[in-house]
Parts: C-alpha cells; sequence; structure tokens
C-alpha cells in the first residue's frame, strides 16, 4: 500500500504492512534545544514539581467551581434563592469559563503562564470573599460570572504546560494524572462541604476554600516555574532517541521544508510513532544531549516572563481565530461531545441535594456530600486508564488497516460510554422514582462519571489528532505561536461550556418539574442519539478532514 493516504493530517502510518513497526529510532518530540533553561531539559524531579504545582492548581480550582453543590438545598433557605436559580448560576459559571479561554489562553503566552496561573489564583479568592456576601440573584450570577473567568485556566492552561515540560511520550501519566482531578476534584468539593456545612455553616465553606486558594497560590509564587519557551522549530541538534528492540526496517521519510502537506504528514507520523513506540516492551532511552539535566535551581519567585515580542498579535490571533474555525462541522461535533458529558457531571452536581435530601431518603446535608465519593472514586480508573486503553486500540486498529492509523480509530471506542452512560441515567431516575434503595442512585453517579473523562479523553485526542500537525507557513512568525495556543481546542471548550449553560436552564424543570421517570427515559434517549452520532463521523470524519484542511490553514496563516 502506497503512502497517498497519508495525504490528511489525522492519518498515519506507524507499522509496516508485515505489522512491524517502521523505525527502531525516533527523535524526541519535541525536539529539546542546547539551552538548560529548555524545559524539555529539566530533570525528571523539576518537572515532577511543577507537576505537582499544575495538580495543586486544578484541584483547588474544581473545589471552587463544585464547593457548594451538596449545600444547595439549605442554601437556597438561607439565601432566598430558588433551586433552579442556584444552577442557572452554575450554569454561567461555565459559560464563563468557555468564553474566558479566549483570553487567558492567549494571554499566557503573550505574557507568562506563571503570571497568568497566579492572577487567576489570587483574583478567583477575592471573587470568593465576594460571594460569601453576596445578595440577590443578580450577585450570585456575578460572582459566578467572574470565578468562571478567573479559574478558566484550569481547563485549557494546563494541557499546554504539560506539553511544555514533558516530551510526547512521557505525556500519558501526567495528563491522566490532570483529568482524573478535573473530574475527581469536582467531586471532592461536595464531599466536604457537607461535614462543614454541618458543623460551621455555608459561609464557612467559602471562608476554607478562600483560605486553600491562597495557599495554593502561594505555592504557586514560590515553586511554579515559567514553561513558555522559544525554541527554534529547526533545531535537530539534539538527538535524544528512543531505542526500541524491533529490527530495523527502513528509514522515515526526509522532511521537505518547501512542501507544507508532506511536512504535515512528517510531524504526524513521528508523533504517532513516538506516542506508540513509548508502549512497546524492550525499550531503552539513549539520551544523546550535549549536557546533564537541568536541576531545580530553588525558588525564583522574582522571576517573571517578559512579554512576547508578538505579544498583540497573539492577543488578536486568540480572540479571533477559535471563532473562525466554526466553519468546520468536526469542530462542532467535538464541542457537542465534549459537553455532554461535562453536562452529564453537572447533572449529578445539580440535583443530588434535590432527590437525597427529599422523601424517601431524607438524607443530611454531610450525607449528601458523602456520596460524591461515589462519582469522584470512579473517575480514577476513567481517566488513568483512558488514555492507555486508548493507546492500545490504536495499536490493534493500526494492524488490521496495513500498518495505517486514521484520528477516528479511537471514536470505536465511544461504544462504552454509548451502552453504559444511558444504564447510568436509568438508575439516577427510575431508582428515587421507585423509591428504590438509595445505593441505585449512587451507583448509576459512578457509572456517569466513569465514563465522562474517557469520553474526554477521546473528544480531546481526536479533535488534536485533526488539526495539531497542520503546521502554518511561517514556523517563525505570530501565525506558528498562535498555533502553538491550539486553538482547535478552545473553540471546542468555548462551544462545550455554552452548550452546558443552556442546558442549566432545563435541569430543574426537567428533573423536578417533569417527572424523574419521564426524566431518566428522555435522557437515556437523548445521550443514545448523540452518542450515535460517532457513527456519522467514523464513515465521514476523513472526508471531513481533507475538506477542512484548507479552510484551518487559511484561519491559521492569517
Amino acid at each position: 500500500m502506497t503512502d497517498n493516504v497519508l495525504d490528511v493530517p489525522g492519518t498515519a502510518r506507524i507499522y509496516q504492512e508485515q505489522g512491524e513497526i517502521v523505525q527502531n529510532a525516533v527523535t524526541l518530540i519535541p525536539v529539546p534545544s542546547k539551552s538548560p533553561d529548555d524545559p524539555l531539559n529539566w530533570t525528571q524531579k523539576r518537572k515532577y514539581l511543577m507537576l505537582s504545582c499544575l495538580v495543586f492548581y486544578t484541584i483547588t480550582a474544581t473545589i471552587l467551581s463544585s464547593d457548594l453543590y451538596s449545600v444547595f438545598d439549605p442554601l437556597s433557605t438561607s439565601t432566598g434563592l430558588s433551586l433552579d436559580q442556584l444552577n442557572v448560576g452554575t450554569g454561567y459559571l461555565y459559560l464563563f469559563i468557555g468564553v474566558s479561554t479566549l483570553i487567558s489562553q492567549p494571554a499566557s503566552l503573550a505574557f507568562g503562564k506563571r503570571p497568568t496561573y497566579l492572577i487567576s489564583s489570587f483574583g478567583a479568592a477575592l471573587v470568593n470573599i465576594w460571594t460569601a456576601f453576596a445578595k440577590g440573584n443578580s450577585q450570585w450570577i456575578a460572582s459566578r460570572l467572574l470565578l468562571g473567568f478567573f479559574i478558566s485556566p484550569s481547563f485549557t492552561l494546563v494541557e499546554v504546560s504539560i506539553a511544555d515540560v514533558f516530551f510526547l511520550h512521557e505525556r500519558s501519566f501526567p495528563l491522566g494524572l490532570y483529568i482524573n482531578f478535573l473530574f475527581g476534584g469536582v467531586s471532592l468539593g461536595p464531599i466536604l462541604s457537607g461535614y462543614i456545612y454541618e458543623g460551621l455553616g455555608w459561609r464557612a465553606i467559602i471562608w476554607l476554600s478562600t483560605g486553600l486558594t491562597v495557599i495554593m497560590g502561594l505555592v504557586l509564587f514560590f515553586f511554579l516555574e515559567e514553561s513558555t519557551f522559544e525554541r527554534d522549530h529547526d533545531v535537530g541538534s539534539s538527538t535524544s532517541v528512543i531505542t526500541s528492540a524491533a529490527p530495523f526496517e527502513g528509514q522515515p521519510e526526509e522532511e521537505d521544508p518547501k512542501n507544507a502537506d508532506k511536512a504535515d504528514r512528517t510531524t504526524t507520523n513521528v508523533e504517532h510513532e513516538a506516542s506508540q513506540l513509548s508502549q512497546v516492551e524492550d525499550m531503552t532511552i539513549t539520551d544523546a544531549t550535549p549536557f546533564t539535566p537541568s536541576p531545580w535551581p530553588g525558588p525564583r519567585f522574582w522571576k517573571f516572563m517578559k512579554p512576547h515580542r508578538y505579544a498583540l498579535g497573539i492577543m488578536i490571533r486568540g480572540l479571533a481565530q477559535p471563532l473562525m474555525l466554526y466553519r468546520l462541522p468536526l469542530i462542532w461535533w467535538s464541542g457537542l461531545m465534549y459537553a455532554t458529558y461535562q453536562i452529564c457531571f453537572n447533572l449529578i452536581a445539580a440535583i443530588s441535594s434535590g432527590i437525597l435530601a427529599a422523601p424517601p431518603y431524607n438524607f443530611s446535608t454531610s450525607a449528601v456530600g458523602l456520596t460524591f465519593l461515589s462519582p469522584f472514586l470512579s473517575a480514577i480508573p476513567g481517566a488513568v486508564y483512558g488514555g492507555y486503553i486508548t493507546d492500545k486500540f490504536v495499536l490493534r486498529q493500526a494492524k488490521k488497516h496495513h500498518g495505517i492509523t486514521e484520528a477516528e480509530h479511537k471514536l470505536k471506542l465511544y461504544i462504552i460510554p454509548a451502552v453504559l452512560c444511558p444504564i447510568g441515567l436509568l438508575m439516577m431516575g427510575l431508582g428515587p422514582y421507585y423509591e428504590a434503595h438509595w445505593i441505585v442512585y449512587v451507583l448509576g453517579c459512578a457509572i456517569v462519571n466513569l465514563i465522562g473523562p474517557l469520553a474526554t479523553i477521546l473528544t480531546v485526542s481526536y479533535v488534536f489528532d485533526c488539526y495539531h500537525p497542520i503546521r502554518p507557513k511561517n514556523e517563525h512568525g505570530v501565525q506558528a505561536c498562535a498555533q502553538d495556543m491550539a486553538p482547535y481546542l478552545l473553540s471546542t471548550i468555548l462551544l462545550a461550556m455554552i452548550f452546558t449553560f443552556g442546558f442549566n436552564y432545563v435541569i430543574t424543570p426537567w428533573c423536578f418539574g417533569w417527572g424523574l421517570r419521564n426524566f431518566a427515559i428522555s435522557s437515556a434517549l437523548i445521550i443514545t442519539v448523540i452518542n450515535a452520532t460517532v457513527l456519522a463521523v467514523l464513515k465521514w470524519g476523513k472526508r471531513l478532514r481533507r475538506i477542512g484542511e484548507h479552510t484551518y490553514r487559511k484561519s491559521i496563516d492569517w
């Protein structure tokens, strides 16, 4: 089979037709520079110190977004806000998480990721203090909008920071940890707040979460390092390689910088090969870098990144390019799928207090909070093993398709959410309706949050595979910086959060107004129809990638 099928970004050859790996030595992706300041050249301890800071930031941000979920019922009584108004306020929070990424993401590249994280931390703490004194629905919504603005980096910037520091073959574990705490942290807040409320009241939840946020900000101030580094894309002198025990079968095609399509294919091949070769047994890493990896120099809290020379252009493109990409059908589909499983978790948070605190269960506030332990624990295998299962599945699919992997291959794993999610939603609705034991509802929540991280990994990795390999004509200008900002991911997140925002207007009337039985059946049918759209992408996805490539190039070369 000839390699003319590789003309579309997202399609790559990782095996020869005999089923053997194409090559046994792959240059590390990205190629590190010679500078000891390059984050790729940091020691593993230094990298994991930064990862610890990012994980702490993610946990704190998600706790801030969810710490009042388990006390919505008593909070409604205390503040006079209806349950519907509280849920709508949560919708505004997620709306501004999406909208604000258009500002926080380009700002992190234009002015530094470390200042962005610090502003996010201390700004969120100030807004959280105001929440304790907010009166009326308008101030509640305003506090949610501002909180969404300040914690927006937790949804997009952390992935980019991990990519700054870890090579492609090292990222599975860090990304798994991040997604685990992104989903699990939202459950951790309600678990703790239920007990805090019973002992100290609902305002104490806000004081303690604010204190945690300030502590997190101080930790970032002293220990988080700036990871933005301007690296020459043509640097090839650092030749760290991954050496496999597999026999050498051939050399990869040389990249021709004059042929953009060919360059994209080479980039795609190398990235996929680096990712998949990391799973091969008997693999060793030979480091040929000309110096010792750079250790942590100690706290350098006074160091701030200077504004990027293309700061203005980056900010303008950060606002415009994600909106320009809505001409691509796959962006809309990815946003819909991302939103679907974000909504599924928001559903758990929105209805748990109203169901479990009412007859026949009559749970106390602390008991309602404790039930969030179920989705918290179930998110761990979904996040940690989701990437591993996906990598293994892609290898198997490539062997069945003459060594070629398509971006759509991994979407076949959507069969898992397609089967389990309707079951979980039926348990969440029909269990309370028929007054079954409370464990039915709690296990339904666990099932829904088990498949949420896996579906998110599939969606994000798919849109990444479709558009990341496409590079602008000018690899050293503002266009390349804007592409490194991942505008396709910003488009996806923004669309997902708009969908999530709209859904929060219907959660309360749908569940409690229409009846739990009708809610359970209709939600299971809707999620089944949405998951069925994967069949259309499996059939026509490659054609849409081919058609959309020209549109995407026009957007990033602008």
